[in-house]
């Protein structure tokens, strides 16, 4: 039995106390947040795989078994998680919105629970604690009206999937009589072949709450209220580490393998992993064509991060070596420059005072490592080498063709061709084009924001040179669930199912061609730097479209052809269906409520019912 498991959720709970307490101080709060990320860094740092801790509590004269168990998953998740945490506090330190660090830390403690525990009531418990927590810190971004809205819609959403998880806890206990999920799945999976639609159903009520949380489709409407109304700086822990919650669920599951049992296939596939495959790729279209079209930087984004763990969604469904690595690698991939790029954008905003693209622009000089950080996220993002983005893309694409699905795999590089196509917009219009006057006294981060810009840009270029140093231990996790893992090479290979890509030979042929092009400019003809107004309108006169150089910015319906386009499918609305749900449920509310309180016997009534059947069930169990 290790204590140190059980120490990685009590000093983050500890932790948030204390910065509870300093919490109107908000320099201290920010330290105590910092310093508690670092002390659970080192207790990750002393945290091996097959250590473990449980205990029993007694609840009602019932014992309730609690256990915790290190993983080759979980040391993973916890390693990328809290190190990236890390760094986000440390940045904080600078940072003036009303992020909460005591809110952060209780959901650092529930992180570092759901990736280590064992039975089904901590999970549970852990993912409630993260839940409220986070729904909690989305209030107080720069809208307090549009924060609340959004953190109302995301509570409802989560609440929905808490629901789900609770009747799937509950049903597998009534069934196996263990909280343990290692039992649980074990279970599922020796019945699944004599049960297929009974263990579809149970799998199906937890992967409704991980698709929620991930924000897959049609679960996502709430993902761009969150992220974009979030605190600037709680949103890259949103986005980079919160979402990965719901992909850890999922291959918590995924070794019920279908295949084996007789269910009838679709290419190969499991038709129950076929049509799951089928919603990552959706997430992946949806998210992407719903990007083209936004002005708030932070929702491009927010778009952009749930498009993406389609990709991993679409990966990790086929369930096979190449398809398992290819998922948990982007995963790792998406956690940093998504997070990367949310961080700069948080830069940006405190500088400029807006998320709205059209009111940004030429900002790379007044920014400078801001730009080119956001310029290797975005590249990353792309899925362009040799950036680290590059290699998991790479192998999610090799996955499906070895599984005979090209129609899947044209809709995912479709995906990543928009997705280049909605960062360029992005990044032209933040760091480049017109810069509005109101931006001329503009200044770059404090050195502490500079120094964790520095970091990541070198993190994105390392990890995508040398990729074999999160293949590795993928690799061992791959092995855990019964899967060939795929052979590294060596670091600087991303090994496939078809071929082998060196990746510095790529950076260097890369940085010889950049080097060769600067060469030919500054040797050229000659030139000579003149103010953006003198040729910024290529020879159109802004009055003639009722336009000053102020709002001449062309972010303002930057793909308007496409838009036009797309526009019938804009009429048809998933949100939709969940207000009107919502309505319904109102109104259904109203007139219960109405029966309650307008008939006091009818009120009596119901409560001596219920308290005979609640009587009942406690003595029968």
């Amino acid at each position: 039995m290790n204590y140190n498991v059980i120490w990685l959720v009590f000093t983050p709970l500890i932790g948030s106390a204390i910065a509870a307490i300093l919490y109107k101080v908000k320099f201290l709060d920010r330290i105590v947040t910092f310093s508690t990320f670092v002390i659970t860094l080192f207790l990750v740092f002393s945290t091996h795989v097959g250590q473990s801790y449980s205990l029993n509590l007694n609840f009602m004269n019932k014992v309730l078994p609690l256990s915790w168990n290190v993983t080759h998953l979980s040391i993973f998740m916890l390693y990328i998680s809290v190190i990236f945490g890390t760094i986000l506090t440390f940045y904080s330190l600078i940072d003036k919105s009303k992020m909460k660090g005591f809110l952060l830390l209780l959901i650092l403690a529930a992180n570092n629970w759901i990736f280590t525990t064992n039975d089904m009531i901590g999970f549970f418990f852990a993912w409630e604690l993260m839940g409220w927590a986070s729904v909690v810190s989305v209030l107080g971004g720069r809208d307090e009206k549009a924060s609340r809205h959004a953190a109302l819609y995301y509570a409802l959403m989560s609440i929905a999937g808490s629901y789900s998880m609770f009747f799937g806890i509950f049903t597998l206990w009534r069934l196996t009589g263990s909280f343990a999920i290692s039992t649980n799945v074990a279970y599922l999976s020796s019945i699944v072949g004599v049960h297929p639609w009974w263990v579809i159903g149970i799998v199906s009520l937890f992967f409704v709450t991980f698709m929620i949380k991930a924000g897959i489709f049609p679960f996502h409407t709430w993902v761009p209220m969150a992220y974009a109304w979030a605190p600037d700086t709680f949103t890259p822990f949103l986005s980079a580490v919160m979402s990965k919650y719901g992909i850890y669920g999922m291959l918590l599951f995924l070794p019920i393998s279908l295949m084996e049992k007789g269910v009838p296939t679709a290419f190969g596939l499991p038709w129950v992993n076929y049509i799951f495959m089928w919603i990552g790729v959706i997430t992946a279209v949806v998210g992407t064509v719903l990007a083209f079209f936004q002005d708030d930087v932070k929702k491009l984004f927010a778009y952009s991060s749930f498009s993406n763990l389609g990709y991993i969604v679409a990966a990790i469904a086929l369930f096979t070596p190449v398809g398992v690595t290819a998922g948990i690698y982007h995963a790792f991939n998406h956690l940093l420059f998504k997070g990367a790029l949310f961080i700069t954008l948080a830069a940006v905003i405190s500088r400029t005072g807006t998320s709205k693209m059209s009111e940004m622009g030429g900002l790379w000089r007044k920014m400078p490592v801001t730009f080119f950080t956001f310029f290797v996220g975005i590249a990353s993002a792309a899925g362009i080498p040799p950036f680290n983005g590059f290699g998991s893309k790479w192998l999610v694409y090799q996955a499906m063709i070895k599984q005979h699905l090209p129609f899947a795999t044209v809709m995912l590089f479709l995906a990543s061709t928009g997705a280049f196509m909605y960062l360029f917009k992005a990044f032209h219009s933040v760091f480049l084009g017109q810069r509005s006057h109101r931006y001329d006294n503009v200044k770059e981060v404090p050195v502490i924001g500079q120094i964790v810009e520095y970091f990541l840009m070198f993190a994105m270029i390392f990890f995508g040179l040398q990729p074999g140093y999160i293949l590795r231990p993928i690799g061992a996790i791959v092995s855990s669930m019964g899967l060939k893992p795929l052979h590294v090479m060596s670091n600087g290979y991303v090994t496939g199912m078809f071929s082998n890509v060196y990746m510095p030979i790529i950076g260097w042929s890369l940085a010889v061609s950049f080097t060769f092009g600067f060469i030919l400019f500054f040797i050229s003809a000659k030139h000579k730097y003149v103010s953006q107004e003198d040729n910024y309108t290529a020879g159109q006169l802004p009055e003639e479209w009722n336009l000053t150089p102020e709002t001449y910015q062309f972010s303002w319906k930057f793909y308007e052809p496409v838009e036009s386009v797309f526009a019938p499918f804009f009429k048809v609305k998933v949100d939709g269906f969940f207000r009107g749900l919502a309505d319904w449920t109102v109104a259904t509310s109203s007139a219960i409520k109405e029966i309650f309180v307008s008939n006091a016997q009818m009120y009596a009534f119901f409560a001596v019912v219920g308290l005979i059947i609640f009587v009942i069930a406690g003595w029968a169990a």
